[in-house]
């Protein structure tokens, strides 16, 4: 079930973290709030899983050692890929404890 995520709130989260990081997220000649709306309504496309797995994909992507903040769609396909690690690795724990169980 999805819940109501703000998801404006978790883009300036990400572009926080990317100036942060990269000292810079937006190139000087696009506007800030409208790069956080895009981000948002692409968030919004996702199921909270992935949107939740932001921080992880953004610690994978520090990991590679780019000097550029990542684009969107990497950033994306990023947190999908986290989040199905996360689905991957909550179902075999599951597996492992009822299995514990029965024995």
């Amino acid at each position: 079930m999805n819940t109501k995520l703000d998801y404006i709130d978790i883009a300036s989260q990400i572009y926080q973290r990317l100036e942060m990081e990269y000292g810079w997220a937006t190139p000087k000649d696009q506007d800030k709030a409208e790069l956080w709306k895009f981000l948002a309504s692409q968030l919004s496309r996702h199921d909270d899983m992935v949107v939740l797995s932001w921080n992880d994909a953004l610690d994978k992507i520090s990991d590679e050692g780019s000097e550029f903040p990542p684009k969107i769609p990497k950033l994306l396909m990023m947190m999908r890929r986290c989040a199905r690690l996360r689905t991957e690795r909550s179902d075999e724990i599951a597996k492992y404890l009822q299995h514990k169980q029965n024995v």
